[in-house]
């Protein structure tokens, strides 16, 4: 008799997985899928913002020292408007448009034994007679949610890769 019985109850619990299942699977995609594909865009966008930052300061890094003194047609010496030139080729796609992506670039000078920083200018390498030792990209963006469009305050974007200056 009671076996009976048990088969009666379990011919009512036949599909009570897959209901169950139908009701927790949208909660787990919601609550674990949705961050995933936002932490995902985010790695992207950090990782090209890098990747043009390095690329960048190795350009520079290698450049002669008469790119540095001629000024181009912008005011800026030649090298740094073919840097910003590369951040941006390598940046397009990968943020929206109407965000601009406007690099810092500190060129680091030898001094005794310590490194003095400053800002790139055509001035500055006709004006100081220190040896140029090495240069700092910094990108600083904000990281766009491509779900929302809304950028995102608390997670922000700035590599700043640093590369010696061996040109001559």
């Amino acid at each position: 008799m009671r076996k009976a019985l048990k088969a009666i109850r379990r011919q009512y619990e036949d599909g009570s997985i897959a209901v169950e299942t139908a009701l927790v699977l949208p909660i787990l995609v919601l609550f674990l899928g949705l961050p995933s594909i936002v932490l995902a865009f985010y790695f992207r966008q950090y990782s090209a913002a890098q990747k043009a930052a390095h690329d960048a300061a190795l350009y520079l890094s290698t450049a002669p020292i008469v790119e540095f003194t001629t000024p181009g047609s912008d005011g800026q010496f030649a090298a740094l408007t073919v840097a910003k030139r590369i951040i941006a080729q390598e940046m397009a796609g990968v943020v929206p448009d109407e965000v601009s992506v406007d690099p810092y670039i500190t060129c680091q000078y030898r001094i005794g034994t310590t490194l003095k920083g400053n800002a790139c200018t055509p001035q500055l390498f006709k004006n100081d007679a220190s040896p140029l030792a090495r240069f700092d990209v910094a990108i600083n963006l904000l990281f766009i949610n491509p779900l929302t469009g809304q950028p995102i305050a608390s997670m922000s974007i700035n590599p700043i890769p640093s590369m010696p200056y061996v040109g001559n």
